[in-house]
């Protein structure tokens, strides 16, 4: 079976005492993945040393490399995304957070138990599977667990893990969807599956490997409460979408 060619999309916001984690995880992904790829990092208005540390990082890999760079206002974790999506050119495009808390080496075993990808299946990490390997925090692990409820609750998603930084989507179906994306912040993963599900698209969640790393950027309490905020737009939102395309 021929590996396909992935993109690893990843938004970075002030990064700097972690970029080792992100330079390491890349380097390891080279040495494993047997099929091409490219790196797309979109640097979302980083106040710290995050752009020139992955600058000098990419001058030094060289052309044997294909990696861009991407700066832009600070927007939020989806709109990140969102501006990276457009300049991805692989088969598949693997969003994962800068601190590697899942290697993208996790695509590796997600192509023997999927027995490969899918060009039809959106691919999602959850943690919450019993089969996944979790090393978190007690508290965000708490935390986590009632706002998947909530989420579950209020837009009627069945995922165990919707907030999970680790998806793997088909270039196209990634493109169809961020297109139309409008939350840009830490609650754009409910949206997205929530515009996934509307267009009766596969999703599919898978078990990984997850380490929480020091220095999120989650302000537990705060960005829970802005979180479960950006929820409740994104449902008002897609109601008022589809009472508009419904017919009279």
């Amino acid at each position: 079976m021929v590996f396909p060619f992935i993109s690893l999309l990843i938004p970075c916001y002030n990064e700097s005492s972690r970029c080792h984690l992100l330079i390491e995880g890349i380097t390891q992904f080279k040495r494993e993945w047997k099929g091409p790829f490219e790196v797309v990092i979109v640097n979302d208005g980083s106040k710290d040393d995050t752009l020139p540390i992955l600058e000098n990082w990419k001058d030094q890999c060289g052309a044997s490399w294909q990696i861009q760079i991407i700066t832009q206002q600070n927007t939020g974790k989806g709109g990140a995304i969102q501006r990276g999506i457009p300049h991805c050119k692989g088969d598949f495009i693997l969003t994962l957070d800068a601190d590697m808390s899942t290697s993208p080496e996790e695509l590796n075993r997600w192509w023997v138990l999927n027995t490969g990808f899918k060009q039809d299946e959106i691919l999602i990490g959850s943690r919450e599977l019993k089969e996944s390997i979790i090393r978190e925090f007690p508290l965000r692990k708490w935390i986590g667990n009632w706002f998947n409820r909530i989420i579950r609750w209020i837009t009627g998603l069945h995922f165990k893990d919707t907030q999970c930084g680790f998806k793997l989507y088909p270039n196209k179906l990634a493109q169809e969807i961020f297109t139309q994306l409008k939350t840009m912040g830490w609650a754009h993963d409910v949206e997205v599956l929530c515009r996934a599900k509307k267009m009766q698209m596969k999703v599919k969640e898978m078990p990984l490997h997850w380490q929480a790393v020091e220095g999120s950027k989650v302000v537990v309490w705060k960005d829970s409460f802005r979180m479960f905020k950006e929820v409740l737009q994104i449902q008002h939102m897609m109601k008022k979408e589809n009472n508009r395309n419904s017919p009279k």
